[in-house]
């Protein structure tokens, strides 16, 4: 029998809280539960050193730093969770990529595609 990772819990780096909320929203009805929030990298490094979220879906732009130093942070020490970019450009290193702005339909298929890896 295999296995499938679990895809939770999910945290979305955001600093715009209507698109947090959006996501979270989307990412609700989808059926996830564990939905964490953080609307810069400082508090995004606490949440996941506590929570090892599964899935990050990550804006490029922040106020404290750029969305692609997160990505590194990420890929060189939590190489196993998944960063969807939600972003207009594609970026090197995420396992997705959502382009803003985003549907309920483009979640869904990053996170069926997320649960095949």
């Amino acid at each position: 029998m295999e296995f499938v990772r679990p895809l939770e819990p999910i945290l979305i780096i955001d600093d715009v809280q209507d698109i947090r909320d959006y996501l979270n929203q989307i990412l609700t009805e989808l059926g996830f539960e564990d939905i964490l929030e953080s609307n810069d990298f400082e508090s995004a490094k606490t949440l996941i050193d506590e929570k090892s979220p599964n899935v990050i879906f990550l804006d490029i732009e922040l106020p404290d730093t750029d969305g692609t130093e997160i990505l590194e942070y990420l890929n060189d020490n939590y190489p196993h969770t998944y960063v969807v970019m939600c972003s207009g450009h594609r970026e090197l290193g995420a396992k997705g990529f959502i382009a803003k702005p985003f549907n309920a339909k483009k979640v869904d298929t990053v996170m069926k595609r997320l649960e095949l890896i």
